[in-house]
């Protein structure tokens, strides 16, 4: 009988995007802030955050763990906005990453969460 482990790094990460100050009409079919997974660079997972605003806006990025200790915290302006962040999923093993975009002019935001499972695979092979 042959055994086989695998082990996933990182698992599957569900995105599920919150968004509350920044929903796009039924007309404008682009979404005002959007979180894509781009990949993974030295094994760890890399995000890209989109601020798809037309005019010329100030926003807040926070980082928070879901025990609310601020990761990363960043003022950025201008129009469509790109940021990307790299997690070390090791260090996150089991914890949520909420990311959040204040519009500093009207106080609106969005929030996404970022839920990081490890899951272990074993798989059984007999001849």
């Amino acid at each position: 009988m042959k055994t086989t482990i695998k082990s996933a790094a990182i698992g599957l990460l569900t995105l599920l995007a919150v968004t509350t100050g920044f929903t796009a009409s039924a007309a404008d079919e682009t979404p005002k802030a959007e979180l894509k997974i781009t990949g993974q660079l030295n094994d760890q997972p890399l995000f890209q955050l989109n601020l798809n605003n037309k005019e010329n806006n100030r926003y807040a990025i926070i980082i928070k763990d879901d025990l609310g200790e601020v990761l990363f915290k960043e003022r950025v302006s201008g129009v469509n906005i790109t940021r990307k962040f790299q997690m070390n999923a090791d260090e996150l093993t089991g914890v949520n990453v909420n990311i959040e975009i204040i519009n500093l002019a009207n106080s609106t935001s969005s929030v996404f969460n970022i839920k990081n499972n490890k899951t272990v695979t074993t798989e059984i092979v007999s001849k």
